[in-house]
Order: C-alpha cells, then structure tokens, then sequence
C-alpha cells in the first residue's frame, strides 16, 4: 500500500489513533505527580493567571527544557518542526528559517512572515529580508518555546497574527543555580554533521540576595553546510556565530526594574546569498545563480522592565516596557567570480523596531467568580533601510499605535475569553523609493471571543471566533522591479477564524499512576483580500485574492505509565481561493509519533517519526510523501564524580531519507544528521 494512502488511512482513523496512544506508555513511575502534570499539561501563561494548557480554549504547544534536550536543536527550525501545524518554509540552514503555521507564514520573499508573530522575551522580531530567512537566534539559550496557534492571540500581541504566536523565552538565573546556593552555571560542547556546527557554551546565573539575580550567557557557533541525502551540498553557511545573553532584575518592595540584551554576530565567507533555498543556479537563465558573498549578519534585542504590584492592590499588576529590536545584514561579493550576487543585493541593509508598551492586570474575582481583566496601549516605530537603493528592496517607516482589552471570567466550570484590539499604522515610502509611492494608512479592529466549559473533571469542550486584521509591510506596499511597480491598491487581509475543539487530561486511566492528556482542534478561516506573490522572478508582484479559505485540525495526545513516555499528533491542513484552485502555502498534512523509554535516573532513550502525506503544488509540481526518523539518547548520573554531566546523543534522518516538504520553495531537505553534546552543570 503507499504510504500516503496508509496516511490517509490513519488521518480517517484518527479517533483510533487516539486510543492507540492513551494505550501506549510515557514517563518514568518515580516521577512525582506535579513533575509528571507540568509534562503532559504544561503551564502557559498569556495574561491572567498562570493556567494549564488543557483549560486554554486555543491550540497552544509548549516545548519544555526536556524536549529542548531531546531535540538538541542547532537553529530554531528544528525546534518548530516538532509542533502540529507548524511547518519551515525555508532550509537547514541556521540563517534560512521561516515558518508557517495553518497555511500563514514565510514564503522566501520579505515579509512574507507577517501573519506569524515572533517574540523573544516577548519582544516582537522585525525582519524583511528577501530570501534570508525570518529568525535569527541562539536555541542553545532557550529554556521553553511557546506556539499559539491561530488567530486568538493577536489581542494582546499584535494585529495581524492570522496563522498564530512564537514565543521565546530564554533562560533565568533559576534554570542555573541549584537550590540553597548563590551562584550556578553550566558549561556545553556540541557538534553536529548536517548542518556542519561546533557550539560552544556557557551560562551563569548569579543570586547573592532575594531581591537580585542576573544571568551572563555565552554560546559561540562554527557553521558550515548543509548536504541533501546524496551528500550535494544545498546550503552555504560558513561562518563564525558568537551569542551573548545578559540579564539581571532588581526588586524593591512590590516593585521591580528588569533589563536584559541580547547579541549575534555572525560572519560569513562565501556564504550562499540565498540562505532559505541555495544557489539555485540556472534557475532563471543558464549560469543564473543568486551568488555567494561575505556576508555579516547582526541581530540585538534590548529592553527595560518596570513592574509594579502591590500586595494590598489586587487591580495593580502594571509593567512598562521600552525595547529596541535590530537586524543587520551586510552583503559583500564573495571569492568565486562564477557565482555572483546581483548588485542591487550588495550593501548593507537594516530593520529597526522601537517600542513603548504599557500592560495591567486587574483582579476583579468575587465570591462566585473569577475575572481577570488585561488591558495596555503601546506606540511603535519601524525602520527598514538598505544602504544600496533597489526597487526590490524599498526603504520605509511604519508608525503605529494600539490599545488592547481582554477579559477572562470564570464561573465553576465555564471560562469566557473576549477580547478587542484597535491598532493604527502609517506607513511612509523612503525618498530612494523610485516610483510615484505614497504614504498608506490602515486600521485594524479585532474583536475575538472564547469559551472553554468542562463537562467531567476530565473532559473539556471549548470554542472561538475571531476577526483579524493583517496590514501590508513595507515590502508589500512599495515592492517593484525593472518591469513591474508597486501596487498602490493593495488592501489588508481581513481573517475571520472558527474553532471548535475538546480536551482531556486524567490520571489512572489505564493503570495505576499512569496519566493521559488529549486536545483535538478543528478550525476554519475565511480570508478576504489575501496578499499573494502573483507570477515568478523579475515579474513578480504583490496583489489580493478576493478570496481563501483555510480549514484543518491539529490533535495532540500522550500517555505516560512506568518508565515510559509516548506521544502522537496529527496535523491536517487544506485551503482554496475563490477559484477553488488550492493555496500554494499548505504545508504536509502529517503524524508524528515519539516514544521515549527512561530506562532508570540516569538514561533516557527515545525516538520519533514523522509520517507526512503528498501534496499537489498549483503550479502542478507534486511533492511526495515521505517519512523521517530520528533516535535520541541522554546519559545524566545522579551521583559519584560524574554528577552534573549530561551527555545527549542524536540521529536525525537516521534512513537518509531524500524529501522535500510542500511548504518549502526550494529543496531537498537535510539528509542523516549526526549529534553529540556534553555539557556540565555547576
């Protein structure tokens, strides 16, 4: 049978699927209760109070620091590649990652990650860059990744965010130091084959009194390439990558101030231009290549926290925030005259964002209820310059400003979410913009409501409607070419998004001690006036689909009994346009299996599986099935003078598998990638 019919097979079985999994086993039976709880039903917090993923009425997956160790991630895509619904969109590469989530996402040209948030720390990434990739960051500080999936978060994180949120958080000074002591770190070496990777780390954590701790992080990166399955070299990445994270907060009372930075720096020498697809030569014209260059790539986050709540004031929970977010790319011609990079690529091109945000949480609970109540405004300023004018790469600001409410009451066991956001934005052409561009002004008005109401102490039903504004990027606005100008009637998208769902969370299902945990989303989404990129290469313009539509399902369930851990989630995807004539942004429909054995305190053995179903391009290229294994393995003594040592093991694409997934432009995908890190905590 081939595999996409065996796939489909399981998509239509999936209520089997389901029980297959609560019948598997999850983690190990000493683990204490509350361990096993932040495992399968991890903690999220967006506002409010501090909640269980299982009592969120949205698709929401939290990768935790244990499945960061599993993992072993080199870039950040490899992190996202373990989440349902979420899909890259650009290569292995460490500087060529863009994403998808529900068919929204980057698609190889700038701004195409609009519809997606991402966050660090909770400040937003600005980035444009024509095939650069969308996120440059160090996975090696992340101590947990959030994915919120569809539109339901754009009320407190930004107008727009139709295909959902990214959230990012690195690590604190409680990650390092260990228990009844002041001070703490940890030291790592890794490497990886495919991509080629040397890392080297180390984070401290610092906490002499209560009131003060700081972090002081240092990973440095050796990149090189990254080879397909018959060894041919897809991307060029030579360069040397050092990360510095610094943190440190101060509490005087019931209040707090916070800073933290966050650095990378990376220097490349004939370094692919294009980091999402490669070379691509003679993709156009024979002897076409995009070229390869001495490329320097420079990325900061910044910000100071003021936060303030009093004991005795349970409407107070006010924080203030002032950022500043900067990307750099700096592109020079590199040694190899046969593979040049087009002029108007060279130069240095930058995007700024600044940003003033105020946030209040109100405890307005009574006796018979609890209600939360979020509210803040904040002001903004992006700047996208390029020291080399090309039509192709416009030069702009954007202003903007918002102010957001949303409100979270809860009466025994039904919870109701409702939020608003107004959002207004002025975008302004740079004078080097050549044609007869003009300053554009939109507004977004989303108003989103959720429910979620338990009907057993296990069981939970919840559902959501929300209307989301996506407002063009510069790039949108005022991209143009030798043979096309910008469009001046592009419009905004206007998303409207349904979703049902249910979830499930008990202990001692099928045995004693064991615990299990579902939630099953559906959803559709009616977009009017969609941005698509219309035609290919120099004659490529931006315009609006009159209409799509996207409908699809994410379920997610895992079981744990004794020494074992085991997982599975299913992601379906589909979409049109007014002509019936699929999207060109669906990624793989998929399953994705894990099992993970702790065979005692200091060895954890696991595997996973991603089985994904072919996919008819529009263009009428077919993308194949395909199904990709990796195995893992960590060794962490708890006592005796190897205490504190962890060593992590990896294959991934253990069979070599040559595949390329439907939501990349360019491919294949990696082939075998060998890991190995040793790290030790102090």
């Amino acid at each position: 049978m081939p595999r996409h019919t065996i796939y489909v097979a399981l998509l239509a079985g999936s209520t089997c699927l389901t029980t297959i999994a609560f019948a598997a086993p999850a983690i190990s039976q000493e683990a204490e209760t509350a361990e096993r709880n932040f495992m399968l039903d991890p903690i999220v917090l967006r506002a409010g109070k501090p909640k269980v993923a299982s009592s969120v009425p949205q698709s929401v997956t939290v990768v935790g620091e244990q499945e960061l160790d599993d993992i072993a991630p080199v870039h950040i895509g490899e992190v996202l590649d373990t989440v349902p619904g979420v899909a890259g969109t650009g290569s292995g590469s460490f500087f060529g990652q863009g994403f998808n989530i529900r068919g929204f996402g980057a698609n190889g040209m700038a701004g195409g990650e609009a519809g997606i948030v991402q966050l660090i720390d909770g400040e937003e990434k600005y980035y444009e860059s024509y095939r650069q990739g969308a996120l440059f960051v160090e996975p090696d500080f992340l101590r947990q990744v959030e994915v919120l999936r569809g539109p339901g978060s754009s009320t407190l994180y930004g107008a727009g965010a139709l295909g959902g949120v990214i959230a990012m958080e690195t690590i604190e000074a409680s990650d390092l130091i260990a228990e009844g002591k002041t001070f703490g770190g940890r030291a790592k070496l890794g490497y990886s084959s495919n991509p080629d990777s040397v890392l080297g780390s180390l984070a401290l954590g610092w906490r002499p009194t209560e009131d003060f701790e700081g972090v002081a992080a240092f990973a440095w990166r050796k990149l090189g390439d990254t080879k397909d399955a018959d060894g041919n070299t897809t991307i060029r990445s030579e360069s040397n990558t050092p990360n510095l994270l610094l943190k440190a907060k101060k509490t005087f009372g019931d209040q707090y101030v916070a800073f933290s930075y966050q650095h990378l720096e990376a220097k490349g020498d004939n370094q692919d231009f294009d980091q999402m697809h490669g070379a691509q030569k003679d993709l156009y014209y024979p002897g076409f290549s995009w070229g390869v260059g001495d490329i320097t790539t420079r990325d900061q986050t910044a910000r100071m926290v003021w936060g303030w709540k009093p004991a005795d004031n349970r409407y107070v929970d006010l924080t203030a925030t002032l950022s500043y977010t900067s990307t750099m790319k700096n592109v020079e011609q590199g040694d190899n005259p046969s593979e040049p990079i087009l002029d108007s690529f060279l130069g240095r091109r930058d995007y700024r964002l600044w940003k003033f945000k105020v946030n209040n949480i109100a405890d307005l609970s009574g006796d018979a209820y609890q209600h939360f109540l979020t509210t803040g405004a904040e002001v903004w300023k992006q700047d996208r310059s390029s020291r080399v004018p090309s039509s192709s790469h416009p030069e702009g600001f954007t202003r903007g400003w918002s102010v957001y409410a949303l409100s979270e009451v809860t009466w025994d066991k039904l919870t109701v979410n409702s939020g608003l956001r107004y959002e207004k934005q002025r975008t302004e052409p740079k004078d080097s913009v050549s044609f007869d561009a003009e300053d554009r002004s939109f507004e977004a008005i989303e108003p989103q409501v959720a429910a979620i109401y338990s009907l057993t102490d296990a069981w939970s039903v919840f559902g959501s409607v929300a209307f989301v504004n996506r407002i063009p990027t510069v790039d949108e606005l005022y991209d143009g070419s030798m043979v096309t100008a910008p469009n001046p009637n592009l419009k905004d998208e206007k998303g409207k998004n349904l979703e049902i769902g249910t979830s499930y969370h008990a202990s001692s299902v099928l045995a004693d001690g064991d615990e299990a945990a579902l939630k099953l989303t559906l959803y559709r989404n009616h977009i009017d006036d969609m941005i698509i990129r219309a035609g290919a290469g120099p004659t490529a313009y931006y315009t609006n689909v009159e209409r799509a539509y996207l409908k699809g399902g994410e379920l997610e369930a895992n079981y744990v009994v004794n020494a074992w851990e085991l997982g599975a989630a299913i992601t379906v995807t589909e979409g049109v346009d007014q002509d019936d004539v699929d999207l060109d942004t669906l990624q793989n429909n998929r399953l994705m299996l894990q099992a993970v054995w702790n065979a005692n305190d200091a060895w954890r053995l696991g595997a996973r599986s991603t089985l994904a179903a072919g996919r008819d391009k529009p263009t009428g290229e077919h993308r194949a099935g395909y199904g990709v294994h990796d195995i893992f393995a960590s060794w962490s003594p708890q006592s005796g003078m190897a205490e504190g040592i962890e060593v992590h093991m990896g294959v991934d694409n253990v069979t070599d598998t040559d595949y390329t997934p439907a939501s990349w432009l360019g491919g294949p995908a990696p082939g075998r990638n060998f890991k190995l890190s040793l790290s030790r905590s102090f």
